[in-house]
């Protein structure tokens, strides 16, 4: 179960960071394909760090190598860390639909949590927390969030809540570091929901606003500034020190 993945692995490391494995090939140095990239940054962090979180989109445009690579990456973690592994997916459709990503996502590629767009409503999530853990897209760090997320993110909130009594430990929500005067009050109105936050590391976010989320289930993703850095395991541990010093001191 995620959470219990997590919290184990938030403890011996003493890290709230999640390291994004967006891995575009076009931006990768030198011969390597993106599985060997990718197995470079797992041992270079596999101990600085709570989880991967893994964008879907990065491997599905590759076509079917790009799936394959998304597979065998899923293996590397599980078979060598035993972290948890987010795959950053976004879906959100109907209810039979939702069923087939679930099961695609959790059956067959066997990651722990899923992000899932709340824009069709419940049908559209239950059929993934019936498999495992979904982040619910909340306020995301995006320049766009006011044509529609600020306008409906309350009602997102309740939702989400609302699905946590009857899912336990198996709801969250993905809030932007970016929108720090909106981060505030959506923690002192969502009770036990976890939390994944981009936009801290290449988006500029700040990492104080984790001050107001101690005590709570938080991952941090930073993907881009990590694993093209020079030096990816010092990057790795630059992050997770800054991050720890908001969450645990």
């Amino acid at each position: 179960m995620f959470i219990k993945k997590y919290r184990k692995a938030r403890d011996k490391n003493s890290s709230i960071l999640v390291v994004g494995l967006d891995s575009d090939p076009g931006k990768i140095k030198g011969s390597k394909s993106v599985v060997e990239f990718n197995e470079h940054i797992i041992k270079e962090t596999a101990d600085l760090v709570c989880g991967y979180k893994i964008n879907i989109a990065f491997y599905e445009k590759l076509g079917w190598g790009g799936y394959m690579a998304l597979e065998e990456t899923i293996e590397l973690i599980k078979n060598e860390t035993n972290l948890p592994v987010i795959l950053d997916a976004k879906r959100g459709d109907i209810g039979n639909t939702a069923r087939a990503y679930a099961k695609a996502y959790f059956d067959r590629l066997g990651v722990d949590s899923v992000t899932v767009n709340p824009y069709m409503g419940r049908d559209a999530i239950i059929p993934f927390l019936e498999k495992g853990h979904a982040f619910i897209l909340l306020l995301t760090s995006n320049e766009s969030i006011g044509d529609v997320e600020l306008h409906v993110y309350p009602r997102v909130l309740e939702l989400a809540k609302e699905l946590e009594k009857s899912y336990p430990e198996r709801v969250g929500i993905v809030v932007g570091a970016t929108r720090k005067d909106h981060i505030s009050k959506i923690s002192n109105a969502s009770g036990d929901l976890s939390w994944l936050i981009p936009g801290i590391g290449a988006q500029g976010g700040d990492p104080e606003v984790l001050k107001e989320l101690k005590r709570r289930d938080v991952v941090v993703n930073v993907s881009r500034a990590i694993i093209f850095a020079e030096n990816v395991r010092k990057k790795a541990a630059e992050f997770r020190e800054l991050l720890a010093r908001q969450y645990f001191d």
